[in-house]
């Protein structure tokens, strides 16, 4: 299982944007504050070529931007964990990316105990209940 994309799912929450709705730009306004993000749903999905598998976007102009607070991101984060009892950093896996390399154009990822878990895959609150 791989992390939700916590930005993408607030953007869609806060500002009434469809499910498909994706982000294609990641801009941190500040990290306090918050971020802006550029998406639009996709138009199709590349069959062949070196963008294979990846989503075609409408033209530049066609883009929206939306930006999120960070207070929202958090807000988002704790419910899908109240949502799933899954850690979001690592979506539940334990793992988290640690470095992202390509290399005779294969994209090679190395991974490593999640830091928000610490391996367990469970949402920091659930860690911490007592077990009967």
């Amino acid at each position: 299982m791989t992390a939700p994309d916590i930005h993408a799912i607030t953007a869609r929450r806060v500002h009434n944007l469809p499910d498909e709705w994706r982000p294609c730009i990641y801009e941190c306004i500040d990290r306090d504050l918050g971020f802006a993000l550029t998406g639009a749903v996709p138009i199709g999905i590349y069959s062949r070529g070196p963008r294979k598998g990846r989503p075609k976007w409408p033209p530049r102009r066609d883009l929206q931007r939306v930006v999120i607070t960070t207070d929202e991101v958090r807000q988002t984060q704790i419910q899908w964990e109240n949502e799933t009892g899954k850690c979001c950093r690592c979506g539940g896996s334990g793992d988290q990316v640690k470095s992202v390399g390509v290399k005779d154009g294969t994209v090679h990822r190395t991974y490593r105990t999640c830091i928000g878990c610490e391996g367990s895959g469970k949402a920091l609150h659930l860690r911490f209940e007592v077990q009967s």
